[in-house]
């Protein structure tokens, strides 16, 4: 089947409601599926593409709502209205869940992937893992895709860890991270993300870590016109489901909705890594610096003992971390 992407229709109350049934025709099961990103983001299409692709494979008996920037609350309201039973659907940022599921933390370490596409095939297998965990907390995981990697974003070049050495570095508010940064000798500041272009404008910190997407769409190119490509940490994208409305579908259709997922996250891969690209393309247009010829072996051989602290407190770290690196692709 050829997957097919589709522009935002309106509806009522600020959702965007995707089916192929006729006006007539009710659906048997309606979610709600919470974003926290814009129209145009890749996320927001890999959701629109399985709700579409939802609607088909169960001949419109299942309809899933899209709400977007954040209309029904930011992540952390999202998961607990999962819970609740108020939300049914969404794609969360995995380290908000790890209140309820603090497996997931493995995603957080740093040098866990060695690529995007590594990023992208551990989907399966680390479904499989976490699978019962996640149903104990009460959701049901479909799957996993990157939402971007964190690379460094700089007034000036940094290129090696002796080049982060003794300047200010923003952090999130993360003990992971702090002690990440001063593995190479960087002076981490927590400084919360709305304040960072103010902070790098004004000299507060000299560098801070974020994706592609957000080096543009923040602007951060004005005040930091360097980018280094680490992707020292890949945020990831964690694809759930309210466990009692996954239970009420009957069989078939949850085959249907699984498989209509398993298909919108294939199709995302290369919208986000395009966009990602753009992004980049875009700043460089506009003067900013791309550095991507780096020994990212350097990096990881400073910040790896961190990694091999924080996993020793995380349940499961090092099957799951074996899982991971299994999934390595070849070359």
């Amino acid at each position: 089947m050829t997957t097919r992407f589709f522009m935002p229709v309106a509806a009522a109350a600020g959702a965007i409601v995707l089916a192929t049934m006729s006006p007539a025709q009710a659906a048997d099961y309606t979610a709600r599926l919470s974003l926290d990103v814009r129209e145009d983001n890749p996320k927001y299409i890999a959701a629109q593409t399985f709700a579409e692709l939802a609607a088909e494979k169960t001949d419109g008996a299942v309809e899933i709502q899209l709400f977007p920037n954040s209309l029904l609350g930011g992540e952390v309201e999202t998961a607990e209205g999962i819970r609740l039973g108020s939300i049914q659907m969404a794609i969360l940022t995995s380290s908000v869940l790890s209140q309820w599921i603090p497996q997931v933390q493995v995603l957080d370490l740093p040098f866990v992937f060695e690529s995007d596409a590594h990023a992208v095939a551990i989907d399966a297998p680390l479904t499989e893992a976490l699978g019962d965990a996640f149903e104990e907390s009460g959701f049901h995981l479909l799957g996993f895709t990157p939402n971007g990697a964190r690379s460094i974003i700089s007034k000036s070049a940094i290129a090696t860890p002796e080049d982060a050495s003794g300047k200010k570095m923003r952090v999130i508010q993360n003990p992971l991270h702090v002690a990440l940064w001063e593995s190479v000798g960087a002076n981490p500041v927590p400084i919360p993300a709305p304040e960072i272009y103010n902070s790098m404008q004004t000299g507060v910190v000299d560098f801070f870590d974020n994706t592609a997407s957000n080096y543009l769409t923040s602007k951060f190119f004005e005040v930091a016109p360097y980018y280094t490509k680490l992707n020292h940490i890949y945020a990831m994208g964690t694809w759930v489901v309210a466990k009692p409305w996954w239970d009420a579908l009957p069989e078939d259709m949850q085959a249907a909705v699984a498989e209509a997922a398993a298909e919108a996250r294939t199709a995302y891969v290369p919208i986000w890594m395009e966009a990602d690209a753009a992004a980049l393309a875009e700043t460089e247009a506009q003067g900013s610096t791309i550095i991507s010829d780096i020994d990212r072996d350097a990096w990881e051989a400073k910040m790896g003992p961190v990694r091999e602290q924080f996993s020793a407190e995380i349940p499961e770290a090092g099957s799951l971390l074996e899982i991971i690196a299994a999934q390595k692709p070849a070359g």
